[in-house]
């Protein structure tokens, strides 16, 4: 499974990890990870460790993840170099925490 998450109620934190190449077909079980949460004041960690690539549909994706959490800056973790270059190609540093 490509796409895994957990949610954190206490901490309201919805972690998704990502494994493998992140593309259009990691769209469906991307989007059931937060789909369901009503309360937009979660702070989202996406964990990109096991990411080995991306494209543009992953890019869009992320933006439409980060169109529903308004509240909070979207956390993009660990990704690789490759990953990274990809992020700040596209200018995602600017409107997401990339660490």
């Amino acid at each position: 499974m490509p796409v895994t998450h957990k949610i954190d109620s206490e901490s309201k934190t919805i972690t998704i990890s990502i494994s493998g190449q992140f593309d259009f077909s990691a769209h469906p079980e991307f989007r059931a990870s937060y789909k369901d949460i009503e309360d937009k004041s979660y702070t989202i960690i996406v964990d990109l460790k096991n990411t080995e690539g991306m494209d543009s549909a992953a890019l869009g994706m992320l933006l439409l993840l980060d169109e529903n959490f308004p509240d909070n800056r979207v956390k993009l973790i660990n990704a690789n170099d490759f990953v990274t270059q990809v992020l700040e190609i596209a200018h995602f540093n600017q409107k997401f925490d990339i660490g």
